[in-house]
């Protein structure tokens, strides 16, 4: 390994989570580029909440049973990942991660909660997936190998908000064409065939419904989806 920095971080929980997330942001770059508008618009490659609830997930979720090795976090050229000791805890799994709650070390979690780094039990991974999928970029990624979970979080894509938008319009419109061969496809079917979330499929449902060109006809279970063409 070509190791370039390496840094430890002790002391107190409060201390750890703190420095670690301010040399994190050190690590951080940043792109300015002239916006839709005419005012510059700078965008960053990781976003600040995401490093922070991920620091704050391997402190309160690791499993502090297991010793001879502690919470690692190695920042390569396009990604990051967080090597916390212990496996998911309780019932939580990769697929369901996102609206799937378990609390390994609750006093832990409650304690940072009364310090602000904790906004609402349970929702942070979710709001970081749904954010990445605004972006285009990939979503958090789960893999346990032997005791150890690794959590990558892969680069966002720095785009303008003028091509965010075009990606978007492409998405959309490939959800129309999936509707028009199969008009009882369900969310999980799309999301599986644009290799994005079955949330991030809503999202898109919810502006094409807005935008007048889609309604849901029968119901949720049952229905099928009716597409409004414009004349």
């Amino acid at each position: 390994m070509n190791v370039i920095k390496d840094e430890t971080f002790e002391g107190t929980v409060l201390e750890q989570v703190r420095n670690t997330i301010d040399f994190l942001e050190t690590q951080v770059r940043e792109h300015s580029f002239l916006g839709e508008h005419g005012q510059f618009v700078t965008k960053r490659n990781y976003s600040k909440f995401a490093l922070q609830e991920l620091v704050v997930n391997s402190i309160c979720h690791r499993d502090y049973s297991i010793s001879g090795t502690e919470i690692q976090i190695k920042m390569f050229d396009n990604r990051i990942v967080f090597e916390t000791p212990g496996r998911l805890p309780g019932l939580v799994r990769p697929e369901n991660i996102r609206h799937t709650h378990f609390s390994r070390n609750p006093k832990i979690a409650a304690f940072l909660k009364a310090y602000k780094f904790v906004k609402e039990f349970g929702e942070g991974i979710d709001r970081i997936c749904s954010e990445l999928e605004q972006t285009g970029s990939p979503i958090l990624t789960f893999q346990t190998k032997a005791f150890i979970l690794h959590t990558t979080l892969q680069e966002e894509v720095i785009s303008s908000t003028k091509t965010r938008e075009k990606t978007r319009e492409k998405t959309r419109e490939k959800i129309l064409q999936m509707m028009r061969k199969n008009p009882e496809i369900t969310t999980e079917q799309m999301a599986n065939m644009l290799n994005i979330t079955p949330k991030g499929v809503e999202w898109h449902l919810t502006r094409l419904r807005k935008a007048g060109l889609l309604r849901r006809v029968d119901g949720r279970r049952d229905g099928y989806w009716e597409i409004i063409e414009q004349k």
